[in-house]
C-alpha cells in the first residue's frame, strides 16, 4: 500500500511540473513572476534601460504595454526541464519604432512573423529541453509582450469585433450637397489604423492614420484653448475623399510640418502655408480642378486635418472660402503670413487676396 501511495505522489509531482503555466504582463509587478515552480524575469540585459511598464492614456483604444528594448532579456527557469514556451508579442506602442527580433541561447525558436502595429499580435514558439532559457531582443526596434505560456497554448488578448469600414457603396447617389459641404471629424479615437467615415455623404478613407477626440480647455490654464477633433494621415500613406457628385475643389483645414508636400491623382494641390515652417492653416491646402467623384492625396509626411470644405461642379460660380489664418510656431519668431484665399470659382481656379491686391494661386498679381 505504501509503494502505491509513493507512486501516485510521484505521478502528481510530474504532472504539476509540466502543467500549463500562464504568465501575463499588466503592471510593473509583472517584471518578475513565479508560478508552479517556474520563474519568468524581464531584465535590462545589455541595454542602459530595462523593460518598462507604459500605462495607456486610453486603455479602450491603446493598450498599456510592457515594453522591451534592444538587449533586454526574458529568462525562463525551472527546477524541471522546460520543453515548450509560447510568447505573444506585438510592435511597441512607441511611435516610429521597428519590431525587434528575438534570439534564444538554447533550443529552437520559431518566429510568428513581424508585427506591424500594437494590435498585430504574433506568437513566437520555443522548443527544447532546458532548466533555463534566455531570450534576448536583437536587431533594431522594440516589442511589447502580452503573455508567456510554458507547456500550453498561447494566450492572445481579447479583441472586440470590429465593424466593417464604410465604402463608396454606402454613399447615397441622389444626395443633394449644400454649398459648400463641410465634413466634420467624428469625435472618437482610433490609433494608427486604417479608418473610414462618412459625413454629409462624403467618404473619407485613410489607409493608415489616427482619429483623435476633441480635448476641452484646461480650466486651470488660461492659455490652453483645447484641441478640436482631428484625423491624421500617417507619413507615406494616402487619404481619399469620395462623393456621389463631381467635385470642383476641396479646402482642408489642418496642420502641416516643415517642408510638407503632397500629390493627388485628380486635381492639383495649392499650399497656402509657408513651406519653411510648421504651420496651421484655415485652410492649409486646396485641391483644385478635381472634376471627378474622388481624389486621393499621397502624403510623404504626416498630415493633420481638422475639417474639410468640399465644393461641387454644380455650385454657384463664386463661393466664399473660409478665411485663412496662420499660427506659425512661436519658436520660429517669424511674422510672415501665408496668402489668404477668398474664393474658388466655377472653373476650379483659386484666387488669393492679400493687402487689398488679388493674385493667382501661383502668386501672379492680377489686380
Amino acid at each position: 500500500m505504501k509503494k502505491v501511495s509513493l507512486f501516485l505522489l510521484s505521478v502528481c509531482f510530474v504532472s504539476s511540473a509540466f502543467a500549463e503555466t500562464v504568465f501575463t504582463f499588466k503592471s510593473d509587478a509583472d517584471l518578475n513572476q513565479t508560478k508552479n515552480g517556474i520563474t519568468v524575469a524581464l531584465e535590462q540585459g545589455s541595454n542602459t534601460s530595462g523593460p518598462v511598464w507604459k500605462e495607456s492614456f486610453n486603455v479602450e483604444i491603446l493598450p498599456s504595454d510592457m515594453r522591451l528594448y534592444l538587449g533586454n532579456t526574458i529568462t525562463v527557469s525551472s527546477s524541471s526541464p522546460i520543453t515548450n514556451i509560447k510568447m505573444v508579442f506585438a510592435k511597441s506602442c512607441a511611435s516610429n519604432k521597428d519590431y525587434a527580433d528575438l534570439n534564444a541561447n538554447i533550443g529552437n525558436l520559431v518566429t510568428g512573423g513581424v508585427a506591424t502595429s500594437y494590435s498585430d499580435w504574433k506568437i513566437d514558439s520555443w522548443t527544447g529541453s532546458a532548466n533555463k532559457v534566455v531570450f534576448t531582443l536583437v536587431g533594431k526596434g522594440q516589442r511589447q509582450i502580452y503573455s508567456l505560456v510554458v507547456d500550453g497554448e498561447a494566450l492572445l488578448p481579447d479583441t472586440p469585433e470590429e465593424k466593417p469600414l464604410p465604402t463608396e457603396a454606402d454613399l447615397l447617389p441622389t444626395y443633394v450637397y449644400p454649398e459648400p459641404t463641410n465634413v466634420a471629424v467624428p469625435d472618437t479615437t482610433i490609433i494608427k489604423k486604417e479608418f473610414a467615415f462618412i459625413h454629409n455623404n462624403i467618404l473619407v478613407h485613410c489607409d493608415l492614420g489616427s482619429i483623435m477626440k476633441a480635448q476641452e480647455p484646461d480650466p486651470n490654464d488660461e492659455e490652453d484653448q483645447g484641441v478640436p477633433a482631428y484625423f491624421n494621415c500617417n507619413a507615406e500613406h494616402s487619404i481619399t475623399f469620395t462623393t456621389s457628385k463631381p467635385i470642383k475643389g476641396i479646402a482642408i483645414d489642418g496642420y502641416v510640418r516643415k517642408a510638407f508636400n503632397a500629390t493627388c491623382d485628380n486635381g492639383s494641390i495649392t499650399f497656402l502655408t509657408n513651406p519653411d515652417y510648421e504651420m496651421e492653416g484655415w485652410p492649409a491646402l486646396v485641391i483644385q480642378d478635381v472634376n471627378a467623384t474622388s481624389t486621393t492625396i499621397y502624403c510623404p509626411k504626416q498630415f493633420r486635418c481638422y475639417a474639410l470644405h468640399v465644393y461641387f461642379v454644380n455650385n454657384p460660380d463664386a463661393i466664399d472660402m473660409p478665411t485663412a489664418i496662420d499660427n506659425i510656431d512661436a519658436k520660429q519668431n517669424n511674422s510672415i503670413s501665408p496668402l489668404q484665399p477668398t474664393k474658388i470659382l466655377q472653373n476650379g481656379q483659386l484666387f488669393i487676396l492679400r493687402n487689398n491686391q488679388t493674385f493667382s494661386a501661383q502668386g501672379q498679381l492680377l489686380r
